[in-house]
């Protein structure tokens, strides 16, 4: 860091830190020694926040679960055998780290960078190593409460210019619509496949359950956060073995020629952020602002990774042959909303919004749903000719230059498609008139199939 010194960061951390145990828990902390630090290889819970824009990285907040419970029935004023629910606690632990990047924050405000901090995630368990990009060294701090340990890590750089508008001038109501008319799900299930299959070539299908002889070995997750007017989060997960193999397919080498984890976590991360960034394209086409923070790396046996109770993740499966692949997606809007809540809204809107006439009792056919289509002649709609199509892998891409010729898997001779708003209605031939090139209708779908395209 630049504008701010490693002295002004640790001079806020370090003060927020003891003061916010001090006001909202009675507690007194006190800077330790890390090589003191007790308790924090035992099953303990991490609050992480990614920050985006001109500062980039990731702060995590780290203490054992016994001390996150105590500090939780002290801040909720309560004994520790009345917390309700685990939930409760990574509220709690989120809510820590949420006070210590917001102050971080603040003080890159001030000195002119702009950024903005995502919200907080919470990793818990027991056997479980986090480790963020490598985009500069990291600042550890530990504090301790009597025998208990606090562990924080900072890892952050500069990015000056980088920072895209994410300030956001829409009602929490027109958010909510927006993000309910986005379909998660199936932008999700698209992308995976495609990202799968064009970048290892590997062919994954959806599936509805886990196989019974599935098992969670040693595995890793990579995790992108959403900041914004959309906040969220993505993981995608996998069994180390399958990671091996994807890392292999992306690398052209042979599971055995893999030289370190950091080649396994670097592909990991790429496969979370390019599946993040096409659904951020999907929320920043339906007119919502956001950022997409650097991809982190969760790896071991006992863990879980997930958001805050504000955010509500809905899980996707995947399967290559017979290994799975785990994705969690999850977004807020106003208050919490999941990606089935978000898709059943949608639906629901777009049931309301669709004229419903009834069928005429006693008979064959449905009443004309086009009887007002008049009002709607004059609305331009996008005509595309598909001449055929092709799948390629990055690593063939990368190899194009000119001169270079792409195989259409459509046959030379066979009709081409013409699409509405890509929506098939018809069939053609190419043809040549006055030195222009035309299509000559062949096949066309039925007027009634055409009209529900236009919908």
């Amino acid at each position: 860091m630049e504008k701010v010194t490693d002295a002004v960061i640790r001079k806020t951390i370090e003060a927020t830190l003891i003061e916010t145990f001090d006001a909202m828990m009675s507690m007194a902390l006190e800077i330790a020694d890390d090589s003191k630090a007790t308790g924090l290889d035992e099953s303990r819970m991490v609050g992480t926040i990614n920050f985006c824009g001109e500062v980039v990285g990731m702060m995590s907040f780290g203490l054992s679960e016994a001390f996150a419970r105590t500090a939780t029935a002290a801040m909720l004023g309560i004994e520790t055998d009345e917390i309700k629910s685990i939930e409760e606690i990574k509220d709690v632990i989120g809510e820590l780290a949420n006070i210590v990047a917001g102050n971080l924050k603040t003080e890159f405000l001030d000195v002119g960078l702009t950024c903005i901090i995502s919200t907080p995630s919470i990793t818990s368990g027991s056997n479980f190593k986090i480790d963020p990009a490598d985009i500069a060294p990291p600042l550890k701090f530990t504090f301790r409460h009597q025998d208990d340990y606090i562990l924080l890590e900072l890892c952050t750089r500069e990015e000056i210019g980088a920072i895209e508008d994410v300030m956001s001038d829409l009602s929490s109501e027109l958010i909510v619509e927006r993000v309910a008319g986005v379909d998660i799900k199936t932008a999700i299930i698209n992308s995976v496949i495609d990202v799968f299959y064009t970048m290892l070539d590997m062919e994954v299908e959806a599936i509805l359950h886990v196989p019974d002889s599935f098992t969670e070995e040693m595995r890793t997750v990579g995790s992108v956060t959403f900041a914004g007017e959309i906040d969220g989060m993505f993981n995608i997960q996998v069994n180390d073995d399958f990671s091996k193999a994807m890392t292999a397919a992306m690398l052209g080498m042979e599971v055995d020629e893999i030289e370190s984890k950091e080649e396994v976590y670097d592909v990991i991360r790429e496969v979370s952020n390019i599946i993040g960034g096409n659904l951020k394209s999907k929320f920043v086409d339906a007119g919502l602002s956001c950022v997409l923070s650097t991809p982190a790396i969760t790896n071991g046996r006992d863990f879980k990774v997930s958001p805050t109770n504000v955010i509500k993740p809905t899980r996707f499966l995947f399967s290559h042959n017979e290994s799975i692949i785990i994705v969690e997606a999850g977004v807020k809007g106003d208050g919490s909303a999941s990606v089935e809540a978000a898709d059943e809204t949608a639906e629901q809107r777009r049931v309301a919004e669709t004229p419903q006439q009834p069928a005429i009792p006693g008979g064959d056919h449905e009443v004309d749903q086009f009887k007002n289509i008049g009002l709607v002649m004059n609305i331009p709609l996008q005509v595309t000719v598909e001449l055929g199509h092709s799948r390629k892998r990055i690593n063939d891409v990368l190899k194009m230059g000119p001169d270079s010729v792409v195989e259409l898997e459509q046959m030379e001779g066979e009709p081409v498609d013409i699409l509405i708003n890509q929506t098939l209605i018809a069939k053609g031939f190419v043809v040549v008139e006055n030195e222009k090139y035309g299509i000559r209708i062949s096949e066309i779908v039925s007027r009634k199939e055409r009209m529900k395209s236009i919908r």
